[in-house]
């Protein structure tokens, strides 16, 4: 499990890897998997065709949209043809359409986060190249038709992210490393509806891990390690719960700092109490509430 995201009411989460029983070189076809929460069981969807993985899942202009990578089938998949993709579904993903696909042959690509504004879909990739052992990030921007690369003078070029949120007045939040800079920072961004990025300082020094919306309280919550460092592994973990209206998302106070070795991973707020999620699996609530 990578990410969960709640698309027009209703919660998703995308198959990172396609792991049924069939998915074996003797089978022609690829094909990976979303699943939704129709009331308290998930309801698995294995329509995506040539999603060897599918790495996320957002909603743009009445249509459910994935990104991921693969191949239509084993032939090429097998013979190094390794595509990036995005795909669509309009009817709750029941069926999936290929809008585009990019093939790569020297490496591994993928397009592994979306970002939906109120003008474009964003689509933050990369191509790696396994002899060279670098890597090159492929961001696009998708707003029907056909998927445009984007230019390096976009401020969204900038960006390799770590997470990306969707907020309601249609604009977005992307968190991650800044890989203009010659030793890789964590930053986070405020992206207007028209994909204007700028940096929201008041988070610079500071690794962003997760972000949570609470609608009910128009608040944004982040989930923060002290230090920038876009490489590092800290045993013990200086942790930061922080709070912005969503008028103005850059506009933290802390409401909360600890130390902990339990390594969260994951923020939100429900029926009033405070919730974290740790890389043990762990399910954690703030002290003194319900």
């Amino acid at each position: 499990l990578d990410r969960y995201r709640l698309l027009d009411g209703v919660l998703w989460q995308a198959g990172i890897d396609a792991i049924d029983a069939d998915e074996l070189a003797v089978r022609p076809l690829i094909k990976g998997t979303a699943y939704h929460l129709a009331e308290s069981a998930w309801v698995k969807h294995r329509t995506i065709g040539g999603g060897e993985h599918v790495q996320d899942i957002g909603f743009f202009d009445g249509a459910h949209y994935a990104v991921g990578s693969g191949a239509d089938n084993r032939t090429e998949f097998e013979g190094g043809m390794i595509f990036r993709y995005l795909w669509r579904s309009t009817n709750m993903a029941d069926s999936f359409e290929t809008v585009e696909r990019v093939v790569y042959t020297l490496g591994d690509t993928r397009w592994v986060h979306l970002l939906a504004t109120a003008q474009n879909l964003y689509l933050f990739g990369y191509e790696y190249n396994f002899t060279t052992m670098r890597g090159v990030i492929k961001n696009a921007r998708y707003a029907g038709g056909s998927v445009t690369a984007l230019g390096t003078s976009d401020s969204l070029m900038r960006i390799f992210p770590s997470g990306t949120l969707p907020l309601s007045d249609g604009s977005g939040l992307v968190w991650g490393y800044d890989v203009t800079n010659a030793t890789p920072v964590n930053q986070s961004w405020h992206v207007a509806p028209d994909g204007l990025a700028t940096v929201m300082a008041e988070l610079n020094g500071k690794t962003v891990v997760d972000v949570a919306l609470e609608q009910t309280t128009s608040e944004i919550l982040y989930l923060v390690y002290k230090g920038d460092d876009a490489f590092s592994s800290p045993d013990s973990f200086e942790a930061a719960v922080l709070v912005a209206p969503l008028a103005s998302p850059g506009d933290v106070h802390e409401l909360i700092a600890f130390a902990t070795d339990d390594t969260p991973r994951s923020i939100t707020f429900w029926r009033g109490s405070l919730f974290l999620g740790t890389g043990a699996g762990q399910i954690l609530v703030a002290a003194g509430t319900p």
